[in-house]
């Protein structure tokens, strides 16, 4: 089958074996894959891992081959991500994702980017009517998305600051949105920050063309929000955070993609700033709402590659107005 695998020399297309269908295994023919923040730091070199390794996570296909009677070829199906090992603490206490011998798909096991990709039955997914291949390359990033609305809730009407409006930013804006919270949606990019109002988030706030601090400060009676969400995956977007979170507020962390931050701890106790971390979510709360058309994924997508141009996929998916590129295979 066609991969493509990312080797100390790049990004390159090659011929690779088929994964062998183990008992309990569903084999997914891979359709569409979004490329990720976390592939682009593997691929530039900011996020270690082991190589070559296939990258990949945000995965949606159809089902090849079964053994399992609920999986029927040509079923529409993605897959979580994190292969645990069922034995450990966390695995017993359902956080499977926090497994201590976890491999995690496109991180430390092969991932989506092939042809054909075999998985544990308990990991795949049907996508329901109304979810097609687009929509499933967002199930693992809005899952976690909602995860971050989970860990950290605020009632309607309150302040929500989401700084960065990247993909990430731009799901949980809608997450925030739709549970009546009232979201200022911060970036320096005003390409993004349209299409974020292209999806209602009307507050908007442009750091080149506006004081943001001081806009934050008025729509939060001078006192800072008290739940800021940093979705850039940067030093500066969590020094921002630090500086306009409200004193016994929570700063909610994504995807720092193996960016190291300076924290001053002394500020965090002295304010008594919660800070929290998400890294995966609820597979079926991610559907539901991608069925019931409660979040909108469609115009976060920038273009699409085949699997061929790969290079050319994330090439195209590091430059500063894109914000979802997917490789259809």
């Amino acid at each position: 089958m066609q991969s493509l695998v990312l080797t100390r020399d790049g990004l390159q297309l090659a011929d690779t074996p088929i994964t062998p269908l183990m008992p309990g295994d569903v084999r997914i023919e891979v359709r569409s894959v979004g490329i990720s923040g976390t592939d682009l730091a593997i691929w530039n070199g900011d996020l270690d891992t082991p190589l070559p390794i296939i990258l990949g996570r945000e995965i949606a296909g159809v089902v090849h081959e079964s053994s399992m009677s609920e999986f029927t070829p040509g079923a529409m199906v993605t897959t979580e991500i994190d292969l645990a090992c069922s034995r450990c603490w966390y695995c017993k206490n359902h956080l499977k994702h926090l497994c201590i011998a976890k491999q995690t798909l496109g991180i430390t096991a092969d991932g989506g980017l092939r042809e054909y990709l075999s998985v544990p039955a308990d990991l795949v997914h049907l996508l329901p009517e109304g979810v097609d291949m687009v929509a499933g390359t967002f199930v693992e990033p809005l899952a976690s998305a909602i995860q971050t609305q989970i860990d950290s809730p605020v009632g309607p009407g309150e302040v929500v600051l989401v700084i960065g409006s990247g993909k990430l930013g731009l799901l949980i804006s809608q997450i925030y949105d739709a549970t009546g919270a009232d979201v200022l949606l911060l970036d320096r990019n005003r390409y993004q920050l349209g299409i974020g109002r292209q999806l209602g988030l009307t507050n908007t706030i442009n750091t080149e063309e506006t004081d943001w601090k001081k806009a934050v400060l008025k729509a939060t009676s001078g006192v800072g929000p008290a739940l800021v969400v940093e979705a850039t995956g940067t030093p500066d977007g969590f020094a921002m955070a630090l500086e306009i979170v409200r004193s016994r507020g929570t700063i909610a962390l994504k995807s720092m993609h193996g960016n190291g931050v300076r924290i001053n701890a002394t500020e965090i106790v002295n304010r008594e700033i919660r800070i929290v971390g998400t890294s995966r979510g609820p597979y079926n709360k991610a559907l539901d709402m991608l069925s019931k058309g409660r979040i909108e994924v469609n115009r976060l997508v920038s273009k699409k590659f085949p699997l061929e141009e790969g290079l050319k996929a994330f090439e195209h998916a590091s430059q500063p107005n894109v914000t979802k590129v997917l490789v259809n295979i």
